[in-house]
């Protein structure tokens, strides 16, 4: 973004008022130089939202307005419709609080959705999710895409991926439609429907698929990787190789018991956000709690990991997913590649997405001192650290390495899709 001005102390404004009547905000302070431009990709902000040199700055640090909940979590509920974002400019270096009259407006559109991308929801047995197909005839690799805790259904990760020659499945495991609002346990079975009917599509490689997560769902892709064997590719993002909170069961048998937090493994910042205890993480990778760990090392040859985790990440999945490593490489595996972000923190979201400092979450799964008492913390306001300007950067490094990581392991691995290209020469 480049502006020419008159010799004025600029202040750039972003909004979104697009997120169900919900608004999000950012602001930085510029000056301009001796012919009276600014270019935010080369000058630093001297206040705001951010300093420094930081062209996606405006974007990142979007958070909740000044008379928002402070704990609203941004992100794009229906990717079909494009982002609509204003940006707008003063003169004079004020707070978010102490708007002046604007010099001018522009209206700019984020499109998360490629011409062509299908959107299909799935309803089919006990799956619910929604499918994005790339445009044209494929075949494409296939992932399915999964967010942690939270619970729901979010689409937008998937409908990037579609835009970028990736078939993707946003698969719903509960709190979603007739879903289970609360779960003490999963069926495999459950994500093994929803393999095949990812992989039944016409567009999609027949013969093996990959997997996305985010934190609580890390534990359910690590066992898909392990027991389904067309899951070749699992991309985990700050999540545990242990099963937490919940058992997990194939066949009718229990395969992954799960381990339960303590209330005493839980703190609260100076602001009083929920936060998980570095400590207490340390504490899980024990000798006798290594039933808890999914035996990824069991997975079939050509099975490959990529497990990513933010230093800054305020429930410490940094230490869990070093712990993954060392197991495998412990036990003689070379198929994991882990990376560890400086300053990210636990959100880790596609390029230019907000960061996602703190947000109120539905639960915390532990187990009370009065065992008489719910094992669910509800309506929990808790903080997941990281800053915008390395989060950004992670953001960038991952959003590539991840899709060339599921082109690699999928596309070109796969005997199936090798002798379509075969037969069509």
């Amino acid at each position: 973004m480049v502006c020419y001005l008159m010799k004025l102390k600029p202040n750039l404004f972003l909004s979104d008022p697009d997120n169900y009547y919900q608004k999000f905000c950012s602001n930085a302070h510029y000056t301009t130089n001796d012919s009276g431009q600014i270019d935010v990709g080369t000058q630093a902000a001297v206040g705001g939202s951010y300093t420094g040199v930081f062209p996606a700055g405006l974007l990142t640090t979007l958070a909740p307005a000044p008379e928002e909940y402070p704990f609203l979590r941004l992100y794009k509920r229906d990717p079909t419709i494009p982002w609509k974002i204003s940006v707008s400019m003063t003169d004079g270096h004020t707070t978010l609080q102490e708007r002046k009259e604007n010099l001018g407006t522009i209206e700019l559109e984020r499109h998360l959705m490629a011409k062509g991308v299908q959107r299909i929801p799935i309803c089919e047995g006990k799956v619910r999710g929604t499918l994005f197909l790339p445009a044209g005839k494929g075949p494409f690799p296939g992932v399915i895409d999964m967010f942690g805790s939270v619970g729901g259904l979010m689409e937008f990760r998937a409908a990037l991926l579609a835009s970028r020659g990736i078939a993707a499945l946003a698969l719903a495991f509960f709190a979603y439609k007739d879903l289970p609002k609360v779960v003490n346990s999963f069926e495999l079975e459950y994500f093994e429907d929803a393999t095949r009917i990812l992989l039944s599509q016409p567009t999609v490689i027949k013969d093996r698929c990959g997997v996305i997560s985010v934190s609580k769902s890390t534990d359910l892709a690590y066992a898909m990787a392990t027991w389904l064997s067309p899951v070749k590719a699992v991309a985990a993002i700050s999540g545990p190789p242990i099963a937490f909170d919940t058992d997990l069961s194939y066949k009718g048998k229990i395969i992954l018991k799960g381990i339960k937090m303590a209330e005493g493994d839980l703190a609260m910042d100076e602001e009083k956000r929920l936060h998980l205890k570095r400590e207490a993480v340390r504490n899980l990778f024990t000798p006798e709690n290594v039933h808890y760990m999914v035996p990824t090392e069991n997975a079939d040859e050509g099975t490959h990991f990529l497990a990513v985790a933010g230093d800054d990440d305020s429930y410490s999945t940094d230490i869990a997913t070093l712990e993954f490593k060392k197991r495998m490489e412990t036990l003689g595996k070379t198929n994991a590649e882990v990376i560890i972000y400086p300053g990210a923190g636990h959100m880790i979201e596609p390029p230019y997405s907000a960061l996602i400092y703190q947000s109120y979450h539905r639960y915390l799964p532990v187990v009370a001192n009065d065992k008489s008492a719910s094992e669910k913390i509800t309506g929990v306001e808790a903080v997941w650290g990281g800053n915008a300007m390395d989060t950004c950067k992670a953001q960038e490094d991952l959003w590539i390495r991840m899709r060339k990581f599921f082109t690699k392991h999928i596309r070109d691995a796969s005997p199936w899709y090798q002798s379509q290209a075969a037969s069509k020469l």
